[in-house]
């Protein structure tokens, strides 16, 4: 099975909706809408398109079934950066490369990595600050990765293991993310 880069689809996701916003500015894409209109398989658009939600790319109408959307518009933030094709090219490349390719699973991995850290035992300030540590481990692997900085990541990665005993029993992603970006690096 081929997987299909997520920057890639995020691209797609954008394109369709940005196209979709100059017809009727108004009206809002169902998920059925654009899973139909972007070719996007059905498992990797509730992902990407939250993904872009929490980027201020896409503005989600929540409706009685979530994670699932009721419909969903692009933002004037989104309509900037897809017009910026400089901009766009360089966060969404139209078609990614070997490198990107290589590490197609990584968001995916991410992902279950800010679901853990979000029902991590910890309380207070510790919280707050892992949960901060997670996102911005999040912003470095979202950027191309050509420009991942090696040192940050690893110093992150050690930061988030470091607020608990046994990280492999409170965060079981970790191992496989660590995995994943090491493995695939060298």
């Amino acid at each position: 099975m081929i997987t299909t880069h997520p920057k890639s689809i995020r691209r797609r996701l954008l394109t369709v909706l940005y196209e979709h916003y100059l017809k009727d500015p108004l009206e809002m894409l169902t998920p059925e809408d654009v899973l139909a209109d972007s070719m996007v398989p059905r498992e990797d658009l509730l992902a990407n398109i939250h993904y872009l939600s929490d980027k201020g790319y896409v503005e989600l109408m929540m409706g009685y079934n979530p994670p699932w959307f009721a419909a969903v518009r692009i933002t004037a933030k989104g309509i900037d950066l897809v017009e910026n094709r400089f901009e766009f090219n360089l966060q969404y490349p139209p078609a990614p490369g070997d490198i990107e390719a290589t590490f197609a699973g990584v968001p995916a991995l991410m992902e279950r990595l800010v679901q853990e850290a979000d029902f991590a035992p910890l309380d207070g300030e510790e919280r707050k600050c892992l949960l901060r540590d997670v996102m911005y481990l999040r912003d470095e692997l979202a950027r191309p990765a050509t420009r991942w900085r090696a040192h940050v990541i690893e110093t992150m990665l050690k930061w988030i293991e470091g607020y608990f005993e046994d990280p492999a029993a409170t965060l079981p992603v970790l191992s496989e993310l660590k995995e994943a970006i090491n493995e695939k690096r060298e």
